[in-house]
């Protein structure tokens, strides 16, 4: 297949981000949400913004296919691309659709180039301020024209772990108690694309935010359009990460959880620390 252009790339996301979803800010209208399962919504922009992603990606690369989040939803067998010789285009067209139809601005679009199972360019689009965290192979992180650092590795920065929302209940239960307490401060986070952005600080900060930055990242749920672009972005930056069995990444089994961390000693400390309670995390409720 032909090379693609980046930055040919981040313009498609964003032009798309700025036709199919910002236009529906906080103007949706009955019959704009639905539900793909229970207490799973999408939105006319999803389905609008995925749609006009597949056509223009594909478009930019002949040949490649997609799995997005939408399009899994009608067809869970797409997930078997990965193992296709063929480029696959990850696409999260609205990371956080929850926030987005509360009006609330933390959601973002994220995309991930794969080939061959192997990851080898990711975009992370916030639509409100314009701002897009970026990588290619060997080329590290990039926001707004600055190369972007992992915070975990700035010793002055407090050491804080985001978790997935879907762990919220579980690490209220009485007997996490110890665990909560060996390990550093805990915050929820918001949607993937923002709780990957916590990890990076530099000279501009996406999406302008002012939320502490993150040195670690837990999910007990990891489907591949919430983090396949993100964790590419992660190590880029050198830092490590695997499942609940200490393995790598597997884009298709999301429930085998995940850590993110700075490097693989902290990885190491986290894990050890919860690694008497991941049976509890692992059968959690959503």
């Amino acid at each position: 297949m032909k090379p693609v252009d980046p930055a040919a790339i981040q313009k498609i996301i964003e032009e798309v981000a700025a036709v199919e979803i910002m236009p529906r800010f906080r103007n949706l209208e009955n019959g704009d949400i639905q539900f793909k399962g229970c207490n799973d919504p999408v939105t006319i922009a999803d389905k609008a913004a995925e749609e006009a992603l597949i056509k223009r990606l594909t478009d930019a690369l002949p040949g490649s296919t997609v799995v997005g989040e939408e399009s899994h939803a009608r067809d869970p067998a797409i997930i078997a691309r990965f193992g296709d010789d063929a480029d696959v285009w990850v696409i999260d067209p609205i990371d956080g659709t929850r926030n987005f139809i509360e009006g609330r601005r933390e959601f973002g679009v994220m995309v991930a180039q794969v080939r061959r199972k192997e990851t080898v360019a990711a975009w992370i689009h916030d639509p409100n301020t314009g701002h897009t965290l970026s990588a290619e192979r060997g080329g590290g992180v990039w926001c707004a024209g600055k190369k972007m650092v992992l915070a975990g590795r700035n010793p002055a920065i407090p050491k804080l772990i985001v978790i997935g929302s879907r762990l919220r209940k579980i690490l209220c239960e009485p007997e996490m108690a110890p665990v909560l307490g060996a390990l550093p401060a805990l915050a929820i986070g918001s949607a993937a694309a923002f709780d990957y952005a916590r990890l990076f600080t530099g000279e501009v900060q996406f999406a302008n935010s002012v939320a502490p930055r993150a040195s670690c990242l837990l999910y007990r749920i990891s489907k591949p359009w919430d983090h396949v672009p993100g964790l590419f972005l992660h190590a880029e930056a050198l830092g490590y990460s695997a499942d609940f069995y200490g393995m790598p990444y597997d884009a298709q089994n999301g429930k085998s959880g995940l850590l993110l961390a700075s490097d693989k000693e902290t990885w190491t400390q986290v894990f050890d620390t919860i690694k008497p309670s991941i049976p509890q995390i692992k059968a959690a409720d959503a």
